[in-house]
């Protein structure tokens, strides 16, 4: 039986421009006839072929970028640098160190923003407000009795304080 993800393999590598299945080309990359393909698309694959499919799709990709890389038979993946390797756990690790610091810059940034409007705005109304504290004590002072034009005490303080009582 041809599995479905065998079948999609199939359809996305080997099609030509009208959709059809290239057979040929199918034939040559499981060294098998073409009439074999024919076969296997109408009645089902063997198990290999499957888990053939399997195995290709999770394989390292023939490329430049890639060269060098392999797994070893306990399952780490081999880099072309020397005592450098890689098991599943320590990959996802890497991974999920990369999503979180991306989530965490995006929100610490976010957070930032939000800090830096709010110290703004409440630092500009606290400012105004000892602006405003030290107009209205100085614009009292000034209208006190006790100062004078020349800085001199126009009258004592003793006799301010009883007439202000």
């Amino acid at each position: 039986m041809m599995k479905p993800r065998t079948r999609t393999f199939i359809l996305s590598n080997f099609t030509r421009e009208n959709g059809t299945v290239d057979t040929l080309k199918a034939a040559e990359f499981f060294c098998v006839t073409t009439r074999t393909i024919n076969n296997w698309w109408s009645t089902g694959c063997p198990d290999w072929v499957n888990r053939y499919v399997e195995l290709y799709q999770r394989s390292i990709p023939d490329t430049k970028e890639w060269k060098g890389f392999s797994f070893s038979h306990d399952g780490k993946l081999l880099t072309p640098y020397k005592d450098h390797s890689f098991t599943g756990g320590q990959l996802l690790m890497v991974f999920f160190d990369k999503q979180f610091n991306r989530f965490d810059r995006v929100e610490k940034q976010k957070l930032s923003e939000q800090v830096d409007s709010l110290r703004n705005d409440e630092e500009a109304a606290a400012i105004r407000e000892e602006l405003d504290v030290i107009i209205s004590t100085l614009s009292k002072l000034k209208q006190s009795p006790i100062v004078a034009p020349k800085k001199q005490f126009a009258t004592s303080a003793k006799r301010t304080l009883k007439r202000s009582k």
